[in-house]
């Protein structure tokens, strides 16, 4: 899950007369909505309107940064049950007739606004159906195609330590480079998205108990357990809806 592009963000609990609202409509499927709230505070919210889960969902809006005289960016708020679990937002379907918030910022200075229109939505049904920006879509799917390379990087890299013992630290730092390598911030978030399955990796490579003189590393059953939730992800990605393939193939 990406957030906006300060990486915050915050679930607030308000009462409806305590919001000043604009909600925008996708063919009523998806609302979204900015709520400017007392103190400064701000957020956008969406709502599933349609009779069928929303699996994924892209948010971008226009966010103010320090002053208007100093110009603005786009935020964006990525969310799809295939990724891992997210800090933030749980990677559980957006139910028919739920809402949740997805970016928060605060606090604004008086007579200024942190996000302002226009705010563009795309969103994935659980039975492949899409709506809203086209170009967003797309952006969703190339992000799971780049979860898939990462998917399949893991897999070999992991594999092939497996059957040449490599070393605890050289294996570390091979999957750290890996990371480093999609970190670069001009790089965009849909490219960033492997760092979504590097870093638990590395995370659990160091946490693994040192073995005793000898004993091959990584063990056998850690490159077990972590190739099988791989190429469960693997699996996945490769029968989402829109088909990665299609989009490849469109984009030639």
């Amino acid at each position: 899950m990406i957030y906006d592009q300060q990486g915050i963000g915050m679930k607030t609990v308000i009462s409806a007369a305590s919001v000043l609202a604009c909600a925008f409509s996708l063919d009523a499927q998806i609302t979204t909505t900015l709520n400017r709230l007392p103190g400064g505070m701000e957020e956008i919210r969406i709502r599933n309107n349609s009779a069928i889960s929303l699996v994924a969902f892209v948010v971008t809006v226009k966010q103010v940064i320090g002053s208007h005289a100093a110009g603005a960016e786009r935020g964006v708020a990525y969310f799809d049950t295939i990724e891992p679990d997210a800090i933030e937002l749980p990677t559980v379907p957006l139910m028919p007739g739920e809402e949740r918030v997805v970016m928060g910022r605060g606090f604004a200075s008086p007579g200024r606004h942190i996000f302002e229109e226009p705010i563009v939505t795309t969103g994935i049904f659980a039975d492949g159906t899409t709506t809203g920006d086209p170009a967003l879509i797309a952006r969703l799917v190339l992000r799971r195609s780049n979860m898939l390379a990462a998917v399949e990087t893991a897999l070999e890299t992991l594999s092939d330590a497996g059957r040449h013992n490599v070393p605890r630290d050289q294996l570390i730092e091979r999957f750290k480079k890996m990371a480093r390598s999609v970190s670069y911030w001009y790089l965009p978030p849909e490219q960033q998205v492997g760092l979504l399955v590097y870093q638990p990796i590395i995370g659990k490579l160091m946490s693994l108990p040192d073995g005793e003189v000898g004993v091959p590393f990584p063990p056998a059953t850690f490159v077990a357990q972590e190739t099988a939730m791989l190429n469960r992800q693997r699996v996945t990605l490769l029968e989402s809806q829109p088909s990665l393939a299609d989009a490849a193939f469109v984009g030639r």
